[in-house]
């Protein structure tokens, strides 16, 4: 596997507990037909680390990655991406994250190369050519660089998706699930690329059930159980338990003397 290119945020230079938390939430929560996927999450993660979500299906990791990457809105509750605030700066904010989702949002009558032109034009990557280039040779496409994506597996378009990421230069990025139909290779392939965001200051979140890989690319992790996070672990990652409910006083029959 070639060297991974990571182009750097300016964003994620410096001594990253200086810098604003790469993600603050307060009382974050989403209902989905009235029930909570997230019931109230108040956290910080700074900058620079690379931190676990884990829980079993239905913990919420996927909605808080979603929040996070402004693809959906909380219910109630904020967040605050490199201290820009969701309901104000919700463009801005997509400027500085890349995400993987479960869906990879390629384009299947595209050819690999196109579809990373495309992406490149979209986020207005400099020197895009040049980049769309790296990023196939990086992720092990470069051979199939003309072929339609609609003729890839499921592991190929993974590994188009991990290439689209390389285009730009997030200060955030967020990964559901990265090593999900990948081989061995590109298992290695989310190895590195953790290791090179990591190396380089770029703040990551990544939701997995691969506990035993991802331990010794962590520096913390967050678990989540029915929509609440139960665990903290690690640097760089702060939790604040929801407060209980205010004790309700009986009602007295008339007034205090």
């Amino acid at each position: 596997m070639p060297q991974t290119t990571i182009y750097v945020s300016p964003r994620s230079l410096g001594a990253p507990d200086r810098r604003p938390p790469a993600v603050a939430t307060a009382e974050l929560a989403r209902l989905f037909a009235g029930s909570p996927a997230l019931a109230g999450v108040t956290m910080t993660i700074q900058g620079g680390r690379a931190i676990a979500l884990l829980g079993p299906n239905g913990a919420g990791k996927t909605t808080l990655l979603r929040i996070v990457s402004t693809a959906i809105r909380p219910s109630y509750g904020s967040v605050e991406v490199d201290g820009l605030h969701l309901n104000r700066d919700a463009a801005a904010i997509r400027e500085r994250v890349a995400y993987l989702s479960h869906a990879t949002g390629l384009y299947d009558d595209l050819s690999a190369r196109e579809n990373l032109a495309f992406a490149a034009t979209m986020i207005g990557t400099p020197d895009a050519a040049s980049r769309v280039a790296r990023a196939l040779a990086d992720v092990g496409l470069e051979a199939r660089a003309e072929d339609r994506v609609g003729t890839f597996s499921a592991g190929m378009r993974k590994r188009l998706a991990l290439g689209r990421i390389l285009l730009g230069s997030p200060s955030l990025v967020l990964l559901d699930e990265p090593y999900a139909a990948l081989d061995v290779d590109g298992m290695t392939l989310v190895d590195d690329l953790l290791a090179a965001w990591r190396e380089v200051g770029v703040t990551v979140l990544v939701a997995s059930h691969a506990v035993g890989r991802l331990e010794p690319l962590l520096d913390g992790r967050v678990v989540l159980e029915r929509g609440l996070v139960v665990d903290v672990h690690g640097e760089g990652v702060k939790h604040v338990p929801p407060a209980p409910p205010a004790a309700v006083r009986p009602a007295v029959a008339g007034a205090a003397r």
